[in-house]
């Protein structure tokens, strides 16, 4: 047994090898200091804490609760930093756990299998376009596929790694829940009562917070805007070789092509060879997982299934698969370790080509995702409004007032909106993608009012007067984009120059009168003691300069919105408190306590099979 496991152990060391190999090869020059912005990737120098992790908006929290670890680790290190490496170690781990689902096979079918899991295009977009969820997702997805789907065999096991999944997110979430679902199905319900608990209790940390902020007044664009893009058989062909993402200028290689459809056509075909070879435990039901995540990454593009579709992603429960490109994964999962096995079925010089297929697709997308990882230095300017704005808190509108911005000392690159990153605190920024008609995709209830002064100031109007109702102390005008449109808020009386730069200004709204002003203009401090928490000394009727929310109370009695989305308080004393957060702490001690108990009982369970073994 001892040289079986010391072989194991050299292939494990080597696997892990390749895959951090692999992250580098991804990341490149990104690991040089610097920011880096990317559409939806914003690596600042101090990540915040989201506000969805309470449940608070304005934000959706697509990043809770993997954003907290981010947060925390910008603390330690810088937001560059950690974001690096949380990446890196992220498609080592996607390389190792496709590797590990074939451990028991020859190095060439390791090697394949691993490489054509992690260095699928469809990671290194994922990586390119920000969506950290999704890549942490895609890493742990390998590992925790065949306890999945058999849920019921070992359901602590399935407990920790529903968890493990529920950790990065909705997209995670939303594996595990389907994972676990096929799973039951093929267990004909064994044991489905613990098991639909070990499933749900994983996912609390994201759903709880998720339909807190949801229930607010969020429109999402339809899943239209972000079908799968198939275009004919050569875009069908694509998808096995990652491709298909809705945004063309994101995608890694571009538009498939017809050497990419050939490769993920051969691709298919040795995934449907080696199929049978997949591991008994767990083989059958990856390839029905497979089928499942092809048809469903294809339903927003095929005609006459498109609409029920969209349909079904714009209810509640489906606005998870909103796009639904990223349910590919699952059948990535399955078809990298077939394909290698159905490699080895062929042998001969075949065993090589799901390596040579996984570099080929991959390499437009080596070194830094096509550009898209270059580190940039934010300029001077803005350094000096976050220190500004640090000193003298309080709420700061963002224009352009666009929520994606063509920055230009990120080399032109499109990215969200970096300044409520960059400083933190209270910024109100534009929600609308701008995708096609207007969307507010974002739980702040002052945004509407918001777009109409941004509206006015860029027809020249003087605005002061407005910003002093929403409550906004600072407004920060980028030098990017249409920024011009705006230069009339320099000459607005109302408002008090600040600090200018070649790339950012600052403007003070005059006569601010702080975060919690009383109807007969008395200022009141907030004394903040976490977001959901506030303890100001009691007063008449106030208005808080903060978004308003469902379910903000002072004392026992209700807060309600002002005409412009500010919180209204009522008089009284007591404490100022966010009553949903104790819903969304509750779904954390769940979760905590479902990991402890099932962690424990997978180590007596370990501990009795070793004292068998012994005897």
């Amino acid at each position: 047994m001892r040289p079986v496991a010391a072989t194991r152990r050299r292939a494990q060391v080597a696997a892990w090898l390749v895959g951090m190999g692999a992250g580098i090869a991804v990341l490149g020059p990104a690991l040089r200091p610097g920011s880096l912005l990317s559409l939806d990737l914003v690596l600042v120098p101090r990540i915040p804490v989201p506000a969805g992790v309470w449940g608070l908006g304005p934000d959706l929290p697509r990043r809770v609760p993997y954003g907290v670890v981010l947060a925390w680790g910008s603390r330690v290190l810088t937001g560059p930093a950690v974001g690096k490496v949380v990446l890196l170690l992220a498609i080592a781990t996607a390389v190792v756990g496709a590797a590990r689902l074939v451990e028991d096979e020859p190095a060439a079918v390791r090697l394949g299998a691993g490489l054509l899991y992690g260095l699928s295009p469809f990671v290194l977009t994922r990586v390119g376009a920000g969506h950290v969820g999704m890549v942490l997702a895609v890493a742990v997805l390998p590992w925790a596929l065949p306890t999945l789907l058999r849920p019921g065999e070992r359901v602590a096991r399935t407990m920790l790694w529903s968890a493990a999944l529920g950790v990065t997110g909705f997209a995670g979430g939303a594996f595990a829940l389907l994972l676990i679902a096929i799973g039951l199905v093929a267990d004909r319900g064994r044991r489905w009562g613990p098991v639909v608990a070990a499933a749900l209790v994983g996912q609390l940390p994201w759903a709880v917070p998720g339909v807190v902020v949801a229930a607010a007044d969020v429109r999402l664009n339809s899943s239209g805007r972000f079908a799968t893009r198939v275009d004919g058989l050569a875009g069908v062909f694509g998808l096995p070789a990652g491709h298909g993402f809705w945004r063309a200028s994101s995608q890694v290689g571009g538009d498939a092509g017809t050497g990419v459809a050939v490769i993920g056509l051969v691709l298919v075909v040795l995934a449907l060879l080696g199929r049978s070879r997949l591991p008994v435990g767990w083989g059958a039901r990856a390839t029905v997982v497979a089928g499942v995540g092809a048809a469903v990454a294809l339903a927003s593009a095929v005609p006459g299934v498109r609409g029920l579709y969209e349909a079904w992603s714009a209810t509640p429960l489906g606005a998870i698969g909103r796009e639904s490109q990223r349910w590919l994964a699952l059948f990535l999962v399955w078809m990298a370790p077939a394909a290698a096995l159905g490699a080895l079925r062929l042998a001969g010089v075949f065993r090589v080509v799901p390596v040579v297929c996984a570099l080929v697709v991959a390499a437009p997308g080596l070194w830094g995702v096509g550009g898209r990882l270059e580190p940039v230095a934010f300029p001077e300017g803005w350094h000096a409004v976050r220190r500004h704005v640090a000193a003298s808190p309080g709420p700061v509108l963002a224009l352009p007032w666009h929520q994606y911005l063509d920055i230009s000392f990120a080399d032109g690159r499109r990215v969200l909106n970096p300044l409520a990153d960059y400083l933190g605190g209270d910024v109100l920024v534009s929600s609308n993608p701008e995708l096609g008609p207007q969307h507010r995709e974002q739980a702040d209830a002052r945004e509407p009012m918001a777009r109409r002064v941004a509206d006015r100031a860029a027809r020249g109007e003087v605005v002061a007067a407005q910003l002093r109702e929403l409550g906004v102390r600072w407004v920060v005008l980028i030098h990017e984009v249409d920024w011009r449109r705006y230069r009339s808020i320099a000459t607005d009386p109302g408002l008090d120059p600040a600090l200018t730069s070649a790339s950012i200004e600052l403007f003070e709204v005059r006569g601010w009168r702080g975060p919690i002003v009383t109807d007969a203009g008395r200022r009141i401090p907030a004394r903040s003691v976490v977001a959901p928490l506030a303890r100001p000394p009691a007063s008449p009727a106030a208005t808080w300069n903060r978004s308003a929310a469902p379910g903000w109370m002072r004392g026992w009695h209700r807060a309600r919105a002002t005409s412009v989305g500010t919180l209204a308080l009522p008089a009284g004393g007591g404490i100022v408190w966010f009553w949903p957060a104790l819903l969304v702490l509750l779904g954390y001690m769940c979760t905590l306590c479902g990991v402890v108990r099932a962690w424990r009982a997978c180590k007596l369970k370990e501990r009795w099979y070793r004292q068998i073994d012994g005897g």
